[in-house]
Formats: C-alpha cells, structure tokens, sequence
C-alpha cells in the first residue's frame, strides 16, 4: 500500500476491549462489532474497519452490496478530526492507493452527530467516484503568498 502514516505514527492492528455488557442487546452489539470489524490504532487515532458485506449497513446501492469498506475514525482523546491529510493516508495505508472514498455531509433528516466519529465510504478499485478531478496535482510547495500545505504529514492538530 504505502510507508506513509498518519500523525501519530504507525497504524497497529489491535483487540478492543469493552466494558461488561450492560444488556443482551447490548453484548450482541459488542460480539457483532468485534467479529465484522478490524481495529487500528497509533499514539493518536483509533480506526474501525468494515470490509464488503460487513460495510452495507451504509451502502444503499444493490450493484455495490458486498463490495465496498467502511471505515470510522476517531482521536483517541475525543477531539475532532481536521485533518484532511491524515484521512487520505489512513484510507491509503488501510484500503490502498487507487481506491476514492468520500465522506458524507447528509441532508439533516439524514443526519448522524452524537461522537466526534467520522466516516469514510470507500469504493471498489474499479468503480470512480463520479465527481471531482480527473488528474492528479499535488504540491509541497505554497502555491499562494503564506499558503502551508500539510502534505508532508505535518498537521495544524495539536
């Protein structure tokens, strides 16, 4: 995939380990979640991984049922993420480098708000997103007076 990681450093697979159930409803949530999902985590993030038909809670099109991933991200500390590079490296290091993903702002009927969680639908190599830039244009350089890019996996995060 790539040696590149995101703030924090390496990504490591790793158990969760959750607090004793509360419920039934609730142990059959944390024994769903530890068999469909892959967890990741560095110095900074924690990273859920839900790969082809353990993603189509999300997934709303037949034709990609069982063929997309979905991954959820968080900051070990609570805080929000706002960091575009450190998602593009996270989706890169954990999905690869020819795949789009895309985050949705969703209509408010639609809307999901209650953690500083956020979520990347990431498609097949072989289906584009339908949207966006055809060609690649990436610079470390500031292209605009006092413009800073974090491209090479520096952050504004603290």
């Amino acid at each position: 995939m790539t040696n590149k990681n995101p703030k924090g450093g390496e990504l490591v697979r790793a158990e969760v380990y959750w607090p004793e159930p509360r419920s039934s409803k609730e142990a059959l949530w944390m024994l769903r979640e530890h068999l469909e999902s892959e967890t990741y985590v560095n110095s900074i993030y924690q990273i859920a991984v839900y790969r082809n038909e353990f993603a189509d809670d999300l997934i709303h099109m037949d034709e990609l049922k069982g063929k997309c991933t979905w991954i959820s991200i968080n900051r070990r500390d609570k805080r929000p993420v706002n960091n575009w590079q450190d998602m593009q490296t996270i989706k890169n290091r954990l999905v690869g480098k020819k795949c789009d993903a895309f985050q949705i702002f969703p209509s408010e009927d639609r809307m999901m708000n209650t953690a500083n969680q956020y979520h990347l639908i990431v498609l097949p190599e072989d289906v584009s997103f339908p949207f966006g830039w055809k060609t690649r244009s990436v610079s470390d350089k500031p292209l605009i007076d006092n413009s800073k890019q974090n491209y090479n996996g520096e952050s504004n995060d603290t």
